[in-house]
């Protein structure tokens, strides 16, 4: 059987094949966390494939405000945003199966709000949009009469 391409299915094809090296993907949900508690914001590659050679960094609203960044085989905490210091880890187990998922220890109020999952490679890069929530503590008070 012969397959025969016209030149603009070929360059489509060139072009999809070229281009979607990956998609970094995070859950279709905000993900729920409680003040005090450590939390985990999952963030994947897909196809799998290892991240260890890859920059991955995660920021809030601006690519500069650093929550953790990890590159050239190592976390690098200097351009780290002073209210994450010492509260995050990328959790390294799964980056060779492209699993980039970062925790946060000791979480906060400040916490809440949107959260970028960036991972580069050379010139190619996607990323992903995760929401973080803060979920009130309720307190319950008993009185015995």
């Amino acid at each position: 059987m012969n397959i025969y391409f016209f030149p603009s299915e070929l360059l489509l094809f060139a072009l999809v094949y070229f281009t979607a090296q990956y998609s970094v993907t995070g859950p279709g949900h905000p993900v729920t966390a409680i003040v005090g508690e450590a939390t985990v914001l999952p963030c994947h590659l897909s196809p799998r494939m290892s991240a260890e050679n890859m920059e991955v960094r995660w920021f809030r609203s601006e690519f500069t405000s650093v929550v953790h960044l990890y590159l050239h085989g190592k976390d690098q905490y200097g351009k780290q945003m002073p209210d994450y210091r010492g509260r995050t880890e990328l959790l390294k187990a799964g980056i060779t199966d492209g699993n980039v998922s970062l925790q946060i220890l000791n979480i906060r109020h400040s916490d809440e709000g949107q959260y970028y999952c960036f991972v580069q490679d050379g010139s190619f890069y996607e990323e992903a949009l995760l929401e973080l929530k803060i979920a009130g503590q309720l307190l319950l008070e008993v009185y015995y009469q």
